[in-house]
């Protein structure tokens, strides 16, 4: 017999003297995705809101641009953090809609004025980011770097149009060119394909049937180099491989990387239920034993998460077979 699960919710602001909590928001939406600078949320209030009357006070005198916004919700009186994030924005009509991005919306502004005439990508971002921790792919020389009257956002944004190399938040750490988290420690969850799903909108594909496209890019000595494997007419991967130091390591590693998008497997995105949490760069480990052939382990690219009267519903975009 099936536990009857209860859906629980705190959304706190502990900067807001007139607003301390929300319980029972109408919904949530939260986006997290590695090839996002900013992890996004939005929060749809109930229509019935007498507060506003009773405090004589606009929606955006509450809700302050700015505002820190902490959410947490489960099932039966299990508070679990899902979003961390300041407010960005305020609907002019009801239901009144509001928006919110994670802490790299702060980071973001903090001022640029740096240069060097070689640095670690690493070393920059510590020095660029200061109260913050950073976790940056090591060995990836940036050079000379001049950066004057700008800000960490638009650094960022340097970094991957430049480098290929995308930049997220993970609480108040800055990840940078770690795409995946390969930590083993970490509890890989399993789904098992067979069982009901909220959502199931995989689609498998066998090693004949994919056509695939991998270009490979990186700097030797100053100069931009690119190699590439496959076939024209399907789908196109562009990567940086910005530790390959010569053709032959180029042609390596785009190989490797083809060969393993050319493997078959998952591609598409499946619903969860609310539990366990999923995030975006782990692993997570897909069972069938109508297509035993077809488990695996997949990383994450992408996690969408609502919360609402339909219950709590996270959607895994898959990336490539780990």
């Amino acid at each position: 017999m099936s536990t009857l699960k209860v859906l629980t919710c705190l959304i706190s602001m502990p900067a807001n003297n007139v607003v301390a909590e929300i319980r029972k928001p109408e919904s949530i939406h939260i986006e997290t995705n590695y090839k996002e600078l900013f992890a996004k949320a939005e929060i749809t209030m109930p229509r019935n809101i007498l507060l506003f009357e009773k405090l004589r006070l606009t929606p955006r005198e509450v809700f302050k641009h700015g505002l820190k916004v902490n959410i947490s919700f489960g099932y039966n009186g299990n508070l679990v953090p899902r979003f961390s994030g300041y407010i960005t924005g305020v609907s002019a009509d009801f239901p009144l809609k509001i928006s919110l991005q994670d802490e790299m919306w702060k980071l973001s502004k903090l001022p640029v004025n740096y240069s060097a005439k070689s640095t670690a990508l690493s070393n920059m971002l510590r020095s660029i980011c200061p109260g913050y921790k950073v976790d940056a792919l090591e060995g990836v020389d940036l050079g000379t770097v001049q950066f004057a009257k700008t800000t960490v956002g638009a650094v960022l944004q340097k970094i991957r149009s430049d480098f290929g190399l995308y930049s997220y938040m993970d609480g108040t750490t800055l990840i940078c060119g770690k795409y995946y988290a390969d930590n083993s420690a970490d509890k890989i969850e399993t789904i098992n394909l067979d069982t009901y799903l909220a959502k199931n909108g995989l689609e498998y594909q066998n090693s004949d049937d994919i056509i695939a496209l991998v270009k490979g890019n990186t700097t030797i000595k100053n100069k931009k180099v690119q190699y590439q494997v496959g076939d024209e007419g399907g789908d196109k991967y562009d990567f940086e491989y910005n530790l390959a130091t010569s053709l032959d390591v180029l042609k390596i590693k785009v190989n490797a990387d083809y060969a393993k998008i050319k493997r078959g497997g998952y591609k598409g995105s499946l619903g969860a239920f609310g539990e366990p949490i999923f995030k975006h760069g782990q692993k997570v480990k897909l069972v069938s034993y109508i297509y035993p052939d077809r488990q695996g382990n997949y990383f994450i690219d992408a996690v969408t998460t609502d919360y609402g009267k339909d219950g709590i519903v996270q959607e895994l975009t898959l990336g490539g077979k780990a």
